[in-house]
């Protein structure tokens, strides 16, 4: 119960903020949870498409306050998506292949220079 509350108040916090959140999920998974990084980082990046999904629909309408435009940018999305997509598949690739002591040592290195 304090797992999900805990992961709640990461993905509201996360995409409030514009991060997605799986920086904050991901580690309340494995302290608080006691999940493996191998399976906690999945589970991440799947909580963190839900908290998106829903910050999509909930955008999806509306309009910018300042210019005559959507608030979603869609011309930047069409920028980004393909490295995203290029990075989660590479990502998802070295996920299989690297051992949990050295997925451990890269999320926290990943946490620590995203934090700083």
């Amino acid at each position: 119960v304090v797992g999900l509350m805990l992961t709640s108040l990461g993905i509201v916090l996360g995409s409030s903020g514009g991060i997605g959140g799986g920086g904050i999920v991901v580690p309340i998974y494995i302290i608080v949870l006691d999940l493996t990084p191998r399976f906690a980082i999945p589970l991440g990046s799947v909580t963190v498409m839900g908290g998106s999904l829903a910050g999509l629909i909930l955008n999806l309408k509306k309009r910018h306050p300042l210019a005559d435009r959507p608030v979603i940018d869609w011309d930047l999305i069409l920028v980004m998506e393909p490295l995203v997509l290029v990075g989660a598949l590479v990502g998802a690739m070295f996920h299989r292949i690297v051992s949990e002591k050295i997925l451990t040592v890269l999320l926290v290195l990943l946490l620590s220079v995203v934090a700083h």
